[in-house]
């Protein structure tokens, strides 16, 4: 196919919100890249972000058709977004990932290359040869992929160009669902699908073009992608764009991100609101100006009214309001958002009685009490978006006050997976029976309720794990269990959350192998399922319970009963060889140097501990992904004469050994140092 300047357009797509912005408003501020490295950031006008598109579009067009797929490999920044807008101006279907990290064991941009048939790739120079190399090692199938790279050269401004028609059913892009490793299902969303659910949000949120985003959201998944780099877009408004590594780090990055633009719309899941709330100081409050933040949108996870609660506390101070909470509700098959309160309203809370909740009866409660839970509402759908609670058996609608399945329909919902049609006929297409109304509905595989006009999201059907706004599929996390030591009996995991003080917390119930059970080192097994389950999957294992051979209920077909697993757990039911739930250390060993005595104190900071043995492994005592980079970061603070890379520091499990490759690397960087003043001597002499 031949170059051409012409551009994949229609009446009321995306691109076409872009092109009017490009044209009336050039130089305005489309997107602004703040980097945590004290530079100037990166800024993107719209007229800039249009002619950089174009140029991608161009290039995709000499290498492939329109209705192909391509993947998307970049790190957060501007780059992302004029690679992803080019894709949409090509009319080819993107495909938005993350690129792996160096000895990342997961195969899962093969599996997804697989599903989608991509065989092109796009990055930047700097993740290349990292990404071509993580290709190579995960590629037992031998798939065809190339990959290019798209920050090369400087777009020309000129004409804006002409514009060729692009059908607003045609896919726009596959989201991929986080955490589905095993069977990836691809979420096909259509043109028609993305300015419908921007504006579904504008409705409800009533978000408009003097809004100011900030936002560190991830943009390879929904909630960053839509809220972050579509819905600015269609309002024309600024959107400051955040390293989620940059807010892990420094959750008061953020906030003075907020208070420095005057930002006026933004959010993030129920997690962050409360890392800000533990982790930034009172002396820090003063650097704070909240007042701007009309909507704080809290949504991806279970939003928990405490938190709400607590960050108003915390913040109210300087500016923040109660009524600029947000709590809304949506998922990657409606797009994003699938409903959303009333801006500048209060936050909705119910109080249940936590028995009959437990047992899908909504109980009012009038106040808190000790058997009283919590409940956030979500609000509502308005039309051309409908939302009904159902019956998941009989699917017939059921009365308010009574839980079923959230069913929901409108424009904003996907046609369906890509290429899978078994799962989008279970999922998409439903319609309810003995009703009038003949609307087609997505089943949310959610539990909810309707209550005085508003809507609660009460739990989950499926078996998807929900931890700080990440999804994890139990079966992912079984497998690699079960990769995890030779003792564990394959087959013969469950993975399940727990709620333990408000937080979901990850169970693994496993059983042993019957020649491994009665003499294996326990701890030893343990150890190795949680640095597994986190390489692989990023997330902390809370509780490990190893079980003798046929412990675990299975289904007359051989399937694992998680549900009836954590039942009997929670019940005692189980006989345990080893049950740890609280993350131990044996004897400890004080630090026995200075840089020993150094990161002592950063990991005991970071993980909340007065005491921390120097050979205690940091997985076995709690660590995950988030407190790792807080110690990554904090080690490069202390010791900044030498470059560390933070991956390498990952990689080193104890404190004894990450001291230890620190007083390697001085050794090493002295020596150069002492080298080089030798030979710069020796040549003034000369």
């Amino acid at each position: 196919m031949k170059p051409t300047n012409k551009v994949a357009i229609m009446n009321k797509t995306i691109i076409d919100y872009l092109h009017h912005h490009a044209s009336t408003k050039p130089n305005d501020i489309a997107f602004r890249f703040l980097n945590d490295a004290g530079q100037v950031p990166l800024e993107l006008t719209f007229e800039e972000l249009w002619f950089e598109a174009l140029s991608v579009a161009t290039f995709l067009q000499s290498k492939a058709k329109a209705g192909d797929r391509v993947m998307l490999f970049y790190p957060p920044g501007i780059d992302y977004v004029i690679a992803f807008y080019g894709c949409l101006l090509a009319g080819v279907i993107a495909v938005p990932l993350y690129p792996p990290r160096k000895n990342k064991k997961s195969d899962r941009i093969v599996k997804v290359a697989q599903s989608c048939q991509s065989v092109i790739a796009l990055t930047t120079r700097s993740e290349v040869s990292t990404i071509r190399s993580c290709w190579a090692q995960q590629n037992d199938l031998a798939l065809p992929l190339e990959f290019f790279t798209t920050d090369n050269s400087v777009s020309p401004l000129g004409d804006l160009g002409d514009v060729i028609k692009v059908s607003l059913t045609s896919p726009a892009f596959l989201q991929y669902t986080s955490g589905s490793t095993g069977a990836p299902k691809g979420v096909i969303i259509t043109h028609e699908n993305i300015v419908a659910n921007v504006k579904h949000l504008s409705q409800t949120s009533t978000g408009n073009k003097d809004d100011v985003f900030v936002n560190w959201l991830p943009l390879f998944h929904d909630l960053g992608l839509v809220t972050a780099i579509l819905w600015p877009v269609f309002l024309g408004a600024p959107s400051m764009l955040m390293a989620p590594a940059t807010f892990i780090r420094d959750p008061l990055s953020w906030l003075k991100a907020i208070s420095l633009y005057k930002g006026t719309m933004c959010g993030a899941p129920n997690f962050a609101y409360d890392l800000c709330v533990n982790k930034i100081s009172d002396e820090h409050l003063s650097d704070l100006d909240l007042s701007s933040w009309r909507v704080a949108y809290n949504a991806a996870e279970p939003i928990k009214a405490k938190t709400l609660e607590d960050f108003y506390t915390k913040f109210s101070s300087v500016g923040f309001k109660s009524n600029s909470f947000y709590p809304c509700y949506g998922m990657a098959e409606a797009t994003v958002c699938v409903t959303g309160g009333q801006a500048e309203a209060l936050p909705k809370v119910l109080y249940v009685n936590k028995q009959k909740f437990a047992e899908h009866t909504l109980e009012i409660i009038e106040e808190e009490n000790e058997l009283s839970t919590s409940l956030v509402g979500c609000g509502v759908a308005g039309e051309p978006h409908y939302i009904k609670i159902v019956d998941p058996k009989s699917r017939e609608e059921v009365v308010d006050g009574q839980t079923g399945e959230i069913w929901f329909s409108g424009p904003s919902v996907s046609p369906g997976y890509w290429q899978l049609d078994e799962a989008t006929a279970e999922t998409f297409d439903q319609t309810i029976v003995n009703s009038s109304d003949d609307k087609r509905y997505l089943r949310t595989g959610d539990f909810g309720v309707k209550w005085q006009n508003e809507f609660y999201v009460t739990g989950r059907i499926k078996d998807l794990i929900i931890i700080h706004g990440a999804n994890y599929y139990p079966q992912d996390i079984e497998e690699s269990v079960a990769d995890a030591h030779v003792a564990t009996r394959q087959g013969y995991s469950a993975a399940f959350s727990v709620t333990e003080n408000d937080n979901e917390q990850l169970t693994v119930v496993t059983e042993l192998s019957r020649s491994h059970f009665r003499d294996v080192d326990t701890k030893a097994v343990i150890s190795a399922i949680r640095k597994q389950v986190l390489d692989e999957h990023e997330v902390k294992i809370s509780r490990v319970v190893l079980l003798k051979p046929y412990s675990i209920p299975v289904t007359s077909s051989g399937k694992i009963q998680r549900k009836q697993t954590k039942a009997m757990l929670l019940n005692d039911e189980f006989v345990a060889i080893d049950d740890i739930s609280q993350f131990i250390q044996n004897d400890i060993v004080e630090p026995n140097t200075a840089t020993e005595d150094t990161i002592h104190k950063i990991w005991s900071l970071a993980l909340g501990m007065r005491t921390i043995s120097t050979e205690a492994n940091f997985f076995d005592i709690g660590g995950d992904s988030v407190t790792a980079i807080e110690i990554s970061s904090e080690i490069k603070i202390h010791f900044s004469d030498f470059f560390i890379e933070a991956e390498s520091l990952l990689e080193l499990a104890t404190i004894k050994e990450m001291a230890l490759f620190i007083d390697l690397q001085k050794q090493y960087s002295e020596k150069n140092k002492a080298s080089n003043v030798e030979g710069v001597s020796r040549a003034i002499r000369i």
